[in-house]
């Protein structure tokens, strides 16, 4: 039995149109994670947060952010020559931003902060600490694999 070309040509665009559609229904299907919900807005403030960016260098030394598998938290350690520190710590979940969350920046008398990490899922964080000593507003971010 010999098949005409014209039926050949009939089935792959059947098939290539049952692909395209099963395509858009997957499509549709997927979650859609951007970055931030505020995403444009943040972008404006770009400027803001690279000052913030270079103010830590002017630190006499950065921010150490660790995992201490030990305990299961992660330690935040801040130079002993900044004082009255008030501040924020974000931590971002790139895949997924319904993981992300905010904890506030309490430091202790070493100026020190432990987080517990055990309720956190394994995997890649961005941590974005931001604080603010004597008026002047810093940002330091870091990428942890829990």
């Amino acid at each position: 039995m010999k098949v005409h070309w014209g039926k050949s040509v009939v089935v792959v665009f059947v098939i290539f149109g049952v692909f395209i559609i099963s395509m858009v229904i997957k499509m549709f299907q997927v979650p859609v994670n951007m970055v931030s919900k505020q995403y444009y807005a943040e972008e404006q403030l770009y400027e803001v947060q690279q000052r913030q960016k270079d103010n830590i260098k002017l630190l006499s030394a950065e921010p150490i952010i660790t995992l201490n598998k030990a305990d299961g938290n992660i330690d935040f350690i801040l130079p002993q020559d900044i004082q009255d520190i008030e501040g924020n710590i974000r931590f971002f979940r790139p895949s997924d931003s319904r993981l992300d969350f905010n904890a506030p920046l309490k430091l202790n008398e070493a100026n020190a902060q432990a987080i517990d990490a055990s309720r956190m899922v394994k995997g890649r964080w961005i941590i974005k600490l931001t604080f603010t000593s004597k008026g002047v507003d810093y940002l330091y971010e870091k990428s942890l694999v829990i």
